[in-house]
């Protein structure tokens, strides 16, 4: 009878073992995966930036979707919404960029950032909502607000 109570406890034993190493290489996985989406958002947020302050085309293709749009209330509270613009080599050198956050939900990611104009004291916040589209992250609306004050 001593036998099999043995032979149960070494089978249950070997099935939680190897259950835990199971569970700890899929969490490796989902860590590997996160970081080198992270690192692409952040890449696609960077190539932005590159566009936006030097106008180069090449960086606004790179980084965002030629559906996307701009949404924002302008200062003086009305609504606006602009499609993006990929082949417009303008370029807007005025201020500096700082990434706060970025959070990921499989293919749709979310950046907050925090603008410093050289012009005001009063920093611009602004909201990108970036899809994983063809496997390339790319931005697909980015929504900002003046005089927000954290």
């Amino acid at each position: 009878m001593k036998h099999p109570i043995f032979v149960l406890l070494l089978v249950l034993f070997s099935i939680s073992a190897f259950a835990q190493k199971s569970n700890k290489s899929s969490e490796n996985r989902i860590i590997e995966t996160d970081f080198t989406d992270r690192q692409a958002i952040i890449t696609t947020i960077k190539n932005f930036y590159i566009g936006d302050h030097t106008g180069s085309i090449k960086h606004k293709k790179l980084s965002m979707h030629e559906n996307g749009a701009y949404r924002y209330v302008n200062k003086e509270g009305k609504y606006k919404e602009s499609e993006f613009r990929l082949d417009s080599d303008n370029a807007d050198p005025n201020y500096k960029e700082e990434l706060l956050s970025i959070e990921i939900y499989d293919k749709i990611s979310f950046a907050r950032l925090r603008l410093y104009q050289f012009h005001s004291k009063i920093p611009e916040y602004k909201l990108m909502i970036l899809h994983k589209v063809d496997n390339q992250w790319k931005i697909t609306s980015i929504y900002w607000g003046y005089g927000i004050k954290q």
